[in-house]
């Protein structure tokens, strides 16, 4: 796309239009004029989307294969060699062509790679997989071999039996005796192999409750509220004191999406680790832990995103734009018609009550309402030209692929660009694309997971209407925590009847100076930060003070270091990954609530203590394990 800018304002220049295109986009007060004004500003100056695309295409996927291979044979096996190898076999089996011999081979090589990582029942998963499919009959030797490995390995009462299976359908295979004799006397080799003890994953906790819920907001507990004036806007309020912990908001997004990085790991479906991932059919973007999410991902959406995905991802996109995507396919199924969907965004634009905005006419604020999204900032108003022009015209290229290769319209539009601009339903369709192409840089949140010692990583992107009511401080007073398909809330620290929850939006004060923070909030969510560690400039994390400075009395000091002596211990524990007992998170959460009492903030323990929480609060949720060897 910035290829596409940069050759415009060069013609642009050239004839002396660029500051004429500028002044009259300025004048667009809506978005469906955006819209209109780019595909004519495109058909004037012969601007037309590329038609290319990452496809199924058998030498790309040898060639990955052929990559893992050597990376399997030439470096000494760790864990992350493994990973990378297993990556490697994965993007293979994507890129294969439905059915075909890569798939098979594909199949075969990456269940080598899962038996090394202990993953045995998806290791078998692979070979079954590849036994349905054309392979060659020396592959087909190996993977008999391996399968009996795997049974015998899960302790499988029924491996006896699939032994003798095994010789038989190697008696049967088109080798020549020394290589038939080798695999023979490997099954035989088996009969007298110890039993390996499976190892299972960590099982993630159940999703916590909410006990009370609010009578507006069904995701929310009854002890927070929305309220609403002219310096905060629409922020989220304590109805009630609320203690360290308490879990007050239980989120499902309304659209929720895996990031492309973690395609070839992931499910694109459920979002959940997946060693065995399967591919669509038809494109190489998206794959599925099981045919179930496969078959439910299609019907939900990826019947679109499958035409449109690899196309928009080759205009230098990023997940920005995919989640625009979903976010109109998901809009546009959620109505009986586009005329309904446009009825229910000018209700939405119209509400004079800037509190219940996005509300639904029996006074809810449903995370799963489409109608709630259209509530949320776009901050159009404070875009430059430039941002929006840039963000009109991705939003154009999109229309031009969901318009002219998917059924969204209900069959194939015209490819001619004149005929997008006199078509109502599809500029229509162009500007709801715009609006979450503004709105998803201020209201998006990252679905995270742990992964090991690093620093949480990211898994999928989600849209989360209410949770994006919350303000930000550099301080907050939450923390959200991922599960596979929500985002919990707690209280991090007490909060008092009145006062305003607050979540981050990125940059903390402990580890970003003030000038740093406040720019980076004001370039992506375009407000000035004056939050109490901004309007008291609190220092950075190693010029924090101890509570032994801190603390008013000797008596206040000695509570605060009994409250603590255990402390050592359980930053031991999260940090080695172990889900710890209910009573070490009790304890975390009194030694917040006694510093809190006893010492001013900021206060260098208590970031200790937090920090320590929010690991432990985030091995209960989602989790990227790798095997040990």
């Amino acid at each position: 796309m910035d290829e596409v800018l940069g050759t415009l304002n060069k013609i642009l220049i050239a004839t002396s239009k660029h500051q004429e295109l500028v002044s009259e986009y300025e004048t667009l007060r809506a978005d469906e004029e955006r819209i209109k004004f780019t595909l004519d500003v495109m058909s004037k100056y012969k601007i037309f989307p590329k038609e290319q695309c990452d496809s199924k295409d058998a030498k790309q996927s040898e060639k990955f294969r052929q990559e893992g291979n050597r990376l399997f044979v030439s470096t000494p096996l760790t864990n992350n060699t493994c990973v990378e190898v297993h990556k490697l076999y994965t993007k293979s089996v994507a890129y294969a062509p439905c059915p075909s011999q890569n798939l098979a081979l594909a199949y075969a090589n990456r269940s080598a790679i899962l038996v090394k990582l202990h993953k045995y029942e998806m290791s078998l998963q692979d070979i079954d997989r590849a036994l349905t499919l054309t392979c060659p009959d020396n592959v087909r030797a190996k993977l008999c071999v391996r399968k009996i490995e795997c049974l015998n390995a899960l302790r499988d009462p029924k491996v006896k039996n699939s032994i003798e299976e095994a010789r038989c359908s190697l008696e049967g295979l088109c080798l020549d005796d020394t290589l038939r004799k080798k695999f023979i006397e490997q099954l035989d080799s088996m009969k007298m192999a110890r039993n390996v003890r499976k190892r299972g994953d960590l099982k993630q906790p159940p999703v916590p409750e909410i006990n009370n819920r609010n009578v507006e907001v069904p995701c929310a507990s009854d002890a927070v509220r929305i309220e609403y004036n002219e310096e905060y806007g629409r922020h989220v309020v304590a109805t009630r004191d609320i203690k360290p912990g308490e879990v007050v908001v239980v989120e499902k997004p309304y659209s929720l999406m895996l990031t492309y990085e973690n395609v070839y790991s992931h499910c694109s479906n459920c979002l959940e680790v997946s060693w065995a991932n399967i591919p669509c059919d038809h494109c190489t973007f998206s794959m599925y832990c099981s045919e179930d999410c496969k078959t439910t991902h299609w019907k939900k959406y990826h019947d679109i995103e499958c035409a449109v995905f690899p196309f928009v991802w080759k205009m230098d996109s990023s997940n920005l734009d995919l989640c625009s995507v979903r976010l109109t396919i998901q809009a546009v199924r959620e109505f009986a018609s586009i005329e309904e969907l446009r009825k229910e965004l000018i209700q939405v634009d119209n509400c004079d009550d800037p509190r219940t905005k996005g509300f639904s006419n029996d006074g809810i604020f449903a995370s799963d309402k489409y109608r709630s999204v259209l509530s949320l900032v776009t901050n159009t108003e404070k875009r430059s030209v430039r941002d929006l022009f840039r963000r009109s015209l991705d939003s154009c290229f999109i229309l031009w692929y969901l318009a002219t290769r998917t059924n969204l319209f209900g069959n194939l539009l015209e490819r001619d660009l004149s005929a997008l601009t006199d078509n109502n339903d599809a500029v229509f369709v162009g500007s709801l694309v715009l609006r979450h192409q503004q709105l998803i840089p201020s209201n998006g949140h990252t679905f995270t997971e742990e992964r090991g010692l690093e620093e949480a990583a990211r898994r999928g992107f989600g849209i989360m209407p209410f949770l994006s009511l919350m303000n930000h401080s550099c301080s907050p007073n939450i923390s959200r925590d991922c599960t596979s398909k929500h985002i919990v809330v707690r209280a991090m620290y007490p909060i008092k009847r009145g006062e305003q929850l607050f979540e981050n939006y990125g940059p903390h004060f402990a580890l970003t100076p003030k000038d740093a923070r406040q720019t980076e909030l004001l370039k992506q969510y375009y407000f000035k930060c004056n939050c109490i560690p901004c309007q008291e400039d609190w220092p950075l994390y190693y010029n924090l003070k101890s509570y032994k400075e801190l603390a008013k009395t000797k008596a206040d000091e000695a509570k605060i270091s009994h409250v603590l002596r255990k402390f050592g211990a359980y930053v031991d524990l999260a940090m080695v990954g172990d889900m710890l007992d209910k009573h070490v998170v009790d304890d975390l959460l009194k030694m917040i609530q006694v510093i809190h009492d006893l010492v001013p903030m900021p206060c260098e323990e208590m970031s200790h203590v937090v920090e320590t929480l929010k690991r432990v609060y985030g091995l209960n949720g989602n989790r990227y394990d790798v095997p040990k060897l």
